[in-house]
């Protein structure tokens, strides 16, 4: 099933949307959807390998570094 949306972006945005379905034989609902995908192909930047949901402060990470 298909929806019709439409989306209000500036037209130098929709201009390279345009230049990049045409340039790859799609309609721009099909260049979005290849655009979102190889957007959600991207594995997400890590740092490290130590990940905690609290912040630490300055006294906990001078403590953790030894100082």
């Amino acid at each position: 099933m298909s929806e019709v949306t439409t989306i209000e972006v500036p037209k130098a945005v929709c201009d390279k949307l345009r230049a990049f379905a045409v340039a790859r034989g799609l309609t721009a609902a099909q260049a979005i959807d290849v655009l979102i995908d190889a957007a959600d192909a991207r594995p997400k930047p890590t740092i490290g390998g130590y990940r905690s949901n609290d912040p630490l402060s300055a006294e906990e990470i001078d403590k953790e570094l030894g100082v």
